[in-house]
Parts: structure tokens; sequence; C-alpha cells
């Protein structure tokens, strides 16, 4: 329950909130493998990956054969450490042979590779972005890559100006109007 307030209130960008309820859980059930990755990826978008780390890393400890969606939290803590080789590797496995399926995982790839100055590799990650949203996206029928990246952006849920500037950059760098 508290966790999943947490997340509510991270979606509506009141931090201040989604971090109570986040500590309240993660006190609450410091085994529980679930709220230990939400938790780890919450103290990223708070701007506080380096504390997060320990937490994805617990997660996998605590639950083995965790889903492949705790790969994609783990992969938000590494990026905001600037950790990209390891966001890659994190990726990669979790996209093994679907990159249009995982079309967040992607663009965070994206914005690795071009923070690595991998920029043809960034560049490949952005279009199977681009191709695998607009297959999918509903909203405004005029909308375009600003729109996705903005969409990919807003829904980061970053609390810090300088985290939301970096993934900017990345993506910039990959070639996406960022």
């Amino acid at each position: 329950m508290q966790s999943t307030a947490g997340y509510i209130f991270l979606t509506w960008r009141e931090f201040d909130r989604a971090e109570r309820h986040f500590d309240l859980a993660q006190s609450m059930n410091p085994n529980d493998a679930t709220i230990q990755i939400f938790w780890a990826w919450a103290q990223a978008c708070l701007g506080r990956a380096e504390k997060g780390l320990p937490a994805a890393e617990l997660a996998l400890h605590l639950n083995p054969r965790h889903p492949h969606w705790y790969s994609y939290y783990r992969a938000r803590v590494l990026f905001f450490l600037r950790q990209y080789e390891e966001v890659i590797a994190q990726l990669q496995y979790r996209m093994a042979g679907q990159p249009n399926r995982h079309r967040r995982d992607i663009l965070l790839l994206s914005a690795a590779f071009g923070l690595l100055e991998r920029g043809e590799l960034a560049q490949r990650c952005a279009t199977w972005f681009v191709e695998g949203v607009r297959q999918v996206w509903r909203r405004d029928p005029n909308a375009g890559p600003p729109e996705y990246v903005d969409w990919f952006v807003d829904t980061s849920y970053l609390r810090r100006p300088e985290d939301e500037a970096l993934l900017r950059e990345g993506l910039r760098l990959a070639g996406l109007p960022a």
C-alpha cells in the first residue's frame, strides 16, 4: 500500500510525499524485493541514485528470479550514476531480440550510447524508438519525435533539472530533438 502510494505521488510529481511513502514501505518491508527495486528507482528520480543502487542490488539478491522489468529500474539508477556501460549491458540483456517492444528501454539505451559518443548505435536506437512509438501513439496524430521525446522525459519523473538535462543531452547526442 505504501509503495503504491509512493509510486502514485511520484507520477504526480509530489516528490516529498512520494519519498515519505517509499521510505515507509521500505522500513515496513525491508525484505520485499519489489519494494526495494521501486525504492531504488525512486531514489534515482529524486536525485539520489547513489542511495538507490544498493537497494537495486538487494532487490536482485532477494529475488534472483526477478521479472525482467527490475532490469529497467536498475538501468535507470545506473544511468544517473553515469555508469553507461552497465546501462547498456543491463538493457541489451532485457531487450534481447525485441527492441521495439521496450520503447523506454531503447530510448534510455540511445541516451547511454550518445553519452559514450557511440553515435551510430545511439542513432540506430533512436530510430527504433521513433518507429516503435509511432506505431502505438494515440495522442495528436501530427506528433513526431519532439513530442515522443518530451513524453519520455516527462514520464521519467525527475525532480532535479540537472538530471533532466543529462537525459536530454544523451538524447541530443543520439540525434533526437531533445
